[in-house]
């Protein structure tokens, strides 16, 4: 096995500069680190893992013990402990004890003898005998999750005595109903029974309890609980496989009798129609767990135990309420990725309520003809508006919501702080919700950023550090210094991209960088601010942006999306609704992909509301369906198919967030955003009229027909023109 004197006789380097370069550190040269790299890659070079442990006397390892993962619940615990933990700077592993005490003990020492930093278990131990402590594990370096047989390690749950009183509650107007639960020792078991107990006994139903103990085949007792002399007319159980089981059972040989099921399960963000669940995210769980963990063993967390039981998401509902009204809708929306989700949910909505919903696709210019020729005979019930038109078209197309729903002002509840201000529409009337907000984030290739090779010659060459950019003059200099034009070495041909397939996209392409430099695009008496001195660095910034990006630039910003997922490009600045194309099928990024807040600090709004059309003759059932289509459930459920998500639950869903990470920052987005780009003293503003203006002069001045200053002056004397 090669050492590092064999890497340091080839490198031609010291012992010092090899031993830095592979641990991470020390300041070495670009042409060193390259040097070490190659030799060590020639000699077939792999580090000790176990010496660096017993130099440093313990190792990064957190350690996982759980029953196993083919329970959907515990899979999801892991894969959320496990991107919480890495992203700290932590190893995982897995250990899987099968529901055996004594399996767990063994795990126990073994996790020990491998100096393991802290280790979270869903313990199948007994009170009486504690295996973390008899291996020498102290209070700090365990956390119990689900299962709690001690006290003295933290604990994080659920409340299972308030989940136990949910399900009692259900059984009201069954006369016989089966319960089927894990053996009565285990922790959780105890506290169900106390709730549902206490509830059902309310409602004065026959219950009759079957227990799984471990040996116990689960088909078996599912055939026992439905072979019973009184057939039960619903069954309640604790664990989403049982009630699995026990319907594979009931369709193979009772399947001419009525069974309702319920059951606790893990959160589903996509529909299950099989169970009625009463769901529990065990992905926030998961973080929660090792977040608390970390924190113990860092020092930072409270000393003395703490317990922290989670609420439950509870019997979420994925139908709608009943129709007001029959019938059919049609919607019009503008090409997005959301468009093809929405058309799924459509037909979801068709299958609850036999109300089909037609929607139909047009490109950005073609929704912008529509809607300004709308009127009397339109044929379009619902609308998808986009974001930067709501200014000016909400009052001429959408009907106030508040004709529709004197209730409709308490839907803000559901939604993150301030989006209905920004989507509802203009003035204090509310015509819209807000279906797809996005935010503007800055995108870049981690695994370029975090090359200690590629750090250092950034450095040698712009004596700073390389990290994501504060500011639009630092991003060009990463974008030049990631253009091989002006690098050979770089590993990408690009630094960053372009999209200007429109006069309204090249119009934002400056606003963004505008709005880094400038909160406000009219100064008080509303005069235009584009030939300022921010007007002009943020244009002259974007012109020198065209070298460092692809001639052949993107149409829209889902080509950007698509075109940075061939990793051929090291940064885009792009709306977080077009991200999830970033990971779809062809993506040369998986696991690549850092984030972070737009340079300047000042993203931009995107995304769209949707709304009723004022000349719907089915307003009242468009608003039904818009209701649904913005609720939770839905909502979310669109997000993990692609699209991001107004409510503020889904933001708390770890499946979705472990899907995207990035939309744990967009919700920041939100918040950190103060761009002011309509006139103060309008009340409606023709903005899409005014990105076609500003839009014609930006893509002069990157062509070079005119000056920077120029294709300004141009700008506002045309607006201004066209104001009077």
């Amino acid at each position: 096995m090669a050492t590092f004197k064999d890497i340091a006789r080839l490198a031609g380097v010291s012992y010092g500069t090899v031993s830095n370069v592979l641990n991470g550190r020390g300041n070495v040269s670009s042409d060193k680190i390259q040097r070490v790299r190659q030799a060590a890659d020639q000699l077939g070079y792999t580090p000790n893992q176990g010496a660096q442990v017993l130099r440093k006397g313990n190792s990064n390892l957190l350690a996982v013990v759980m029953p196993g993962i083919g329970d959907q619940q515990y899979a999801d615990f892991y894969i959320s402990f496990r991107n919480y933990a890495e992203a700290a700077g932590y190893r995982t592993a897995l250990y899987l004890h099968d529901g055996s005490a004594a399996r767990e003990a063994e795990l126990a020492v073994t996790i020990r003898s491998e100096l393991a930093a802290g280790i979270v278990s869903i313990s199948a131990a007994s009170p009486e005998h504690d295996p973390y402590q008899q291996a020498g594990f102290t209070g700090d370096e365990v956390l119990l999750a689900e299962q709690r047989p001690f006290s003295r390690y933290d604990y994080v749950g659920f409340d299972y005595q308030q989940i136990g009183r949910a399900m009692g509650r259900r059984t009201a107007g069954y006369r016989h109903i089966a319960l089927m639960t894990e053996g009565a020792d285990s922790y959780v078991t105890k506290q169900l029974l106390i709730g549902f107990t206490a509830e059902a006994q309310k409602t004065g139903c026959q219950c009759q309890h079957y227990k799984k103990e471990n040996t116990a085949r689960i088909a078996d007792l599912a055939l026992d609980i439905l072979s019973a002399d009184v057939f039960p007319e619903a069954v309640f159980c604790v664990n989403w496989n049982h009630a699995t089981a026990l319907r594979n059972i009931h369709g193979s040989f009772f399947a001419e009798k009525k069974l309702d099921i319920y059951t606790m399960s893990p959160l589903f963000t996509l529909p299950e129609n099989d169970y009625q669940k009463y769901e529990l995210n065990y992905r926030l769980m998961g973080k929660t767990a090792a977040e608390r963990l970390i924190g113990r063993i860092s020092g930072s967390a409270d000393a003395a135990p703490q317990s922290t039981l989670l609420a439950g998401d509870g019997f979420r509902r994925w139908a709608p309420d009943p129709i007001p009204e029959p019938g059919s809708l049609t919607m019009l929306t503008l090409d997005s990725p959301t468009a093809q989700i929405m058309k799924n949910m459509a037909r979801m909505y068709t299958r609850y309520t036999g109300v089909p919903v037609h929607v139909t696709v047009f490109p950005y210019d073609g929704v912008h003809e529509i809607l300004t020729g709308m009127g009397e005979e339109t044929p379009f019930d619902i609308i998808r508006l986009d974001a930067t038109w709501m200014n000016w078209f909400a009052p001429r197309v959408f009907e106030p919501l508040s004709n529709l729903d004197p209730q409709a002002d308490a839907l803000r509840s559901r939604f993150l702080p301030g989006l209905m201000e920004r989507y509802g529409g203009p003035g204090d009337s509310l015509y819209a919700l807000p279906e797809t907000p996005s935010a503007q984030m800055l995108f870049y290739r981690r695994d370029l950023f975090e090359d200690i090779s590629l750090q250092r010659l950034y450095k040698e060459q712009n004596h700073e550090q390389l990290r994501p950019p504060a500011d639009y003059a630092q991003y060009n200099r990463i974008a030049r210094f990631f253009t091989r034009q002006f690098n050979a070495s770089s590993p990408v041909r690009y630094g960053s991209t372009l999209t200007l397939g429109n006069t309204g996209v090249a119009a934002t392409e400056f606003l963004t960088r505008y709005f880094s430099l400038d909160h406000d695009l009219f100064s008080p008496d509303d005069g235009i601010l584009l030939d300022s001195p921010a007007g002009r660095q943020a244009l002259a910034g974007l012109v020198e942006s065209r070298a460092y990006s692809n001639p052949q630039h993107s149409v829209w910003w889902r080509d950007t999306a698509r075109t940075f997922a061939q990793g051929e490009a090291a940064m885009t600045v792009l709306y977080s609704n077009y991200a999830s194309e970033m990971t779809g099928p062809g993506s040369r990024l998986q696991g690549k992909i850092g984030f972070s807040m737009v340079p300047g600090g000042n993203p931009l709004f995107g995304g769209g509301s949707i709304g009723v059309c004022r000349f719907s003759k089915k307003k009242a059932l468009a608003y039904h369906f818009i209701k649904w289509l913005c609720g939770e459930e839905v909502s979310t459920a669109m997000t993990l198919l692609g699209s991001v998500s107004p409510c503020s639950s889904a933001y708390d869903n770890y499946q979705v967030i472990d899907t995207y990470p990035w939309l744990s920052m967009s919700r920041a987005c939100f918040e950190k955003s103060d761009a002011h780009r309509l006139p103060h003293a309008a009340v409606q503003f023709d903005e899409r009229r005014f990105l076609s203006i500003l839009g014609i002069q930006v893509i002069n001045a990157i062509n070079g027909t005119c000056g920077v200053a120029e294709a300004l002056k141009r700008a506002s004397d045309q607006y201004a023109a066209s104001m009077g």
